[in-house]
């Protein structure tokens, strides 16, 4: 047993003891761990652990120098040797410990009840410092712990130890970037690192921050003869050797990972070996699962394991874990020294389990339960849509991740069943970066297969992400090709996908006439083929093209129909989108409150499933929706949350969006400096972009804030731009939106003949629209207008053809009528 006191006359119970071995004379860093360890209270026990070479022992000997003055009596030390094969017994330790404290040899107890009782007396109310160095577990450390509450006690142990109690835990991470290349300096020289500092970056990321890995990396360097920085990063850059590279004496990293992989069960050590094959950065207990053969209960105990000898480490999503760089690579190693059979075996089962599971998840975002039978028992237990949306968000990117594992070890055809429906789940989620490299390795597959179907489906999803990009011109080029892929395949329902998606990026480049019967053509097939998932985006996209032409009665009870397919399926995305639309129309009738209602509605599905992207959207609408009940802070609120999430997104487009609405607030609040500024960078940036539709509703939204401020022709050129790209673009009912803007703010500033005209030409524009709310307030500025140059009979007429039309009841259209008909009158306004 390696225990540092002396074989010279015992010390008497007044002399202070010095115990330590010697401290690193390089010790650098851990000032935080430092920190705490130092303001803990006497009779403190501190546990420190963390992975095999972090540095767990060089903190605790290095705190306990620095403790010497506080703690009298001085310190002791010992070597626990907790990844021995027989590591030291604690009585064997009290015996060492008693005799160091001032016992003879012959008064120290051999009966071992006895002995704890003479250790815990000789030990009580000593300002000591222990270190228990290298502990193996739980009971060979807890009758070690002196009483008295006087002595501070530093433990060190692989194993996180988690059933000792009353303990302040630090778990060692490897040092920050900054801390290991200062490590670097003070052994090697400044001179050496400032020469090549790229070169010392790079042994620094080939040794992952761990300091014993640091260690024999910078011993290498300046005991090789002529070896430089740079040399020692090539030698590290391999990584099928990279072990053996980090070796010098009796140092190695190799050696460090066997002392804690050797104490491991059968079952654990399989797992360790077997988890370096998982694709992506971290890992649950699914693939363990699957690449043990075993059921998910027992692998979560198995990760825990692995977890508890600090084999492996928790990652940032609770529940999963992740190997450092290193034992990576030694867990490599250790696969490698299997047969080729069970290799092969454990690596097809979880391929088999990503395939499996994603497909049960796809379905179940549709509502499908119980539609699949999996071919073999490797699939997560898939049953809610809550268990669907917490697979997707955890598994999501090491599914990707194993597309190109099952492309190079079983070929292309199960690649790509494997990229279908994980282009399907990217949706869902919104995880469009994701979904582009999807795309890329299953058409590379289905190149070589000559797939159509497979083909086909990916081709949809392109489409899908050229619609999120605002590419849609190119959007078009590829859902043109897809439709015509798909009829020559004959198959309905391909041909109904297609010919629904063709149909949207007509609408959205706007060719509304030529989208409508695309669209219907593939209602005409679902409704045939009772393919209600289809059918349901079909009556989604007719009811948007409906709106588009400012036929909003039509278009809402399209969408309704769309949500009682969605409900019905529990298809819970669509169920959301369709939530939110039906919001967006009901603002159109004036039914704020109502609107309100279905945007929370869909906020809340949303964000459970996690989609931001579709938040993003969503917080966009409901603060519209606040607006026109006045509740303009609300509004604001939600603007700025919008901005900062599209942000983190990186969708700039959103983020200027954003902008733009908060600045229309801003100026009903009366904060107009605030709210040009908002404008102006909004439409910067919409200029570099080149998104013309969102610049020209932009430029819209903008003319109030330029009427405000006196700044009236600018207003009515932007304004006048942008009628006319949407004049273009055939989107009649934002036309006539602004020139009711325009009619509003003339009317404002007491210019009535303008005020009348724009007016006039909202109400002309909007003539085949069901959106009643908008269209009162048009003749609602025609008859003020009249009013306010004298022509009483003019505005006469215009209320009586206002009263004529066939207007939804709602609060909002109530109480204008009710304004008008003061105001003609003679009332108040």
């Amino acid at each position: 047993m390696n225990i540092s006191i002396s074989d010279e006359k015992p010390q008497t119970a007044t002399a202070q003891l010095h115990l330590l071995p010697p401290e690193v004379a390089d010790f650098t860093g851990r000032e935080g761990e430092i920190r705490c360890i130092e303001n803990q209270p006497p009779g403190a026990v501190t546990l420190i652990t963390g992975k095999p070479g972090v540095g767990k022992t060089s903190l605790a000997v290095h705190v306990a120098y620095k403790m010497n003055g506080k703690y009298e009596d001085g310190n002791l030390y010992v070597d626990l040797r907790g990844a021995d094969e027989k590591p030291a017994s604690p009585e064997e330790v009290m015996a060492r410990f008693i005799h160091a404290l001032g016992i003879p040899e012959d008064e120290i107890p051999t009966d071992p009840h006895a002995r704890l009782d003479k250790y815990r007396s000789v030990s009580a109310n000593r300002p000591l410092v222990i270190v228990l160095d290298n502990a193996a577990d739980e009971t060979q450390v807890r009758p070690l712990l002196p009483s008295g509450g006087s002595a501070h006690v530093l433990i060190t142990s692989r194993s996180r130890l988690r059933g000792l109690e009353g303990v302040e835990r630090i778990d060692l991470e490897t040092l920050p970037v900054e801390a290991a290349q200062a490590f670097l300096r003070r052994v090697v020289g400044q001179k050496a690192t400032d020469s090549r500092p790229e070169a010392m970056h790079a042994v620094v990321e080939a040794c992952g921050s761990l300091p014993l890995a640091l260690r024999i990396a910078a011993n290498r360097l300046t005991s090789t003869p002529g070896m430089k920085m740079a040399d020692l990063a090539v030698e590290l850059s391999d990584q099928r050797n990279i072990l053996g590279t980090l070796e010098a004496g009796d140092l190695a990293v190799r050696a460090a990972f066997n002392l804690s992989y050797r104490r491991l069960g059968k079952r654990a050590k399989n797992a360790f070996k077997r988890l370096s094959i998982a694709p992506g950065e971290d890992f649950g207990p699914g693939v363990c699962s699957a690449l043990l053969d075993c059921g998910e209960l027992e692998a979560r105990r198995v990760l825990e394991k692995l977890s508890e000898a600090n084999l492996i480490e928790y990652s940032p999503t609770f529940g999963r874990f992740r190997f450092h760089d290193l034992l990576k690579a030694y867990s490599r190693e250790k696969n490698l020294k299997d047969s080729e059979e069970k290799r092969s075996a454990s690596l097809h089962r979880m391929l088999e389990w990503f395939r499996n599971t994603a497909v049960r998840v796809n379905f179940a975002f549709i509502g499908r339960f119980g539609e699949l039978n999996a071919p073999t028992k490797y699939y997560a237990d898939i049953d809610t849509v809550d268990s669907a949306i917490n697979w997707a968000r955890a598994e999501l990117l090491s599914a990707a991740a194993a597309i190109s594992a099952s492309m190079k070890h079983e070929g292309p055809s199960k690649a790509e069943l494997l990229a279908m429906p994980l282009c399907a789940i990217c949706e869902v989620l919104g995880e469009w970066q994701v979904i582009e490299e999807v795309i890329r390795l299953g058409l590379e597959a289905s190149e070589t297969t000559e797939s159509r179907d497979v083909e086909l489906s990916l081709l949809n999803a392109k489409v899908n992400l050229a619609r999120h990009r605002r590419e849609f011109s190119h959007g078009l080029e590829v859902a043109a090709m897809a439709y015509e892929r798909a009829l020559e395949s004959g198959k309905d329902s391909s041909i109904a996908i297609a010919s629904n998606l063709l149909g949207c990026l007509k609408m959205e480049c706007g060719d509304l006439d030529g989208a409508k019967p695309l669209i219907e053509q593939g209602i005409e097939i679902s409704e045939r083929t009772g393919a209600k998932n289809q059918l349901g985006q079909g009556l989604y996209n007719l009811g948007t093209v409906h709106r588009s032409l400012g036929n909003s009665r039509e278009a809402i009870g399209y969408f309704k129909q769309d949500l009682d397919v969605c409900m019905e399926l529990g298809d819970e995305l669509g169920t959301a989108e369709t939530l939110n639309t039906i919001g967006l129309v009901l603002v159109e009738f004036g039914e704020f409150e109502e609107a309100e209602h279905f945007h929370r509605r869909s906020l809340d599905r949303f964000e459970r499933i996690g989609n931001l992207e579709k938040v993003s959207m969503v917080l966009n609408d409901l603060g519209i929706a606040l607006r026109w009940q006045g509740r303009d802070d609300e509004a604001l609120a939600l603007h700025l949350r919008d901005i900062e999430l599209s942000r983190k997104l990186g969708n700039i487009s959103g983020a200027a969006l954003a902008r733009s609405n908060a600045a229309e607030v801003l100026h009903a609040l009366g904060r107009s400096e605030e709210a040009e500024a908002f404008y102006l960078e909004a439409v910067s940036v919409f200029t570099r972009l080149g998104d013309s539709e969102r610049l020209a509703r932009t430029a819209m939204s903008q003319v109030p804030l330029l009427f405000s401020v006196g700044k009236i022709e600018m207003a009515a050129t932007s304004a006048e731009a942008a009628i006319r790209y949407l004049l273009d673009h055939g989107e009649v009912r934002d036309v006539a939106a602004a020139h009711q803007m325009l009619a509003e703010q003339y009317l404002k500033v007491n210019n009535h003949d303008r005020a009348l005209s724009h007016a006039t030409q909202a109400i002309q524009i909007g003539d085949s629209f069901s959106a009643p709310y908008f269209r009162a307030k048009s003749y609602g500025i025609a008859v003020r207008a009249n009013l306010a140059m004298g022509e009483a009979g003019e505005a006469e007429q215009l209320f009586t053809e206002l009263r004529s039309i066939d207007l939804i009841s709602g609060n909002a259209v109530s109480e204008l009528l009710e304004e008008l008909d003061r105001e003609r009158k003679g009332g108040p306004v």
